[in-house]
């Protein structure tokens, strides 16, 4: 019999995030260069700005669904403990 089940991958998380990294500093020395120090910064600040909106949505989503998960479980139990 034969196993068709596909072997674990390998983890290129950290490849990907070096990578990334040396894109971004490539592209905004590049920018630097082009139009000159405060657009870099701004596209810096921009960046620092979408991240950490992008973070606090994700940090309340996250929150929200540990709520409903709570509730669900809370709910279960109820019903658990009322038979």
């Amino acid at each position: 019999m034969r196993d068709d089940r596909p072997e674990r991958v390998e983890d290129y998380t950290e490849a990907f995030l070096w990578t990334a990294y040396m894109i971004l500093i490539v592209a905004l020395v590049m920018i630097w260069g082009i139009w000159g120090y405060l657009i870099a910064l701004a596209t810096c600040a921009g960046l620092h700005w979408g991240i950490t909106r992008w973070s606090v949505a994700r940090a309340r989503a996250e929150a929200e669904w540990d709520a409903r998960v709570a509730a669900a479980l809370a709910r279960a139990r109820a019903r658990e403990e009322g038979r």
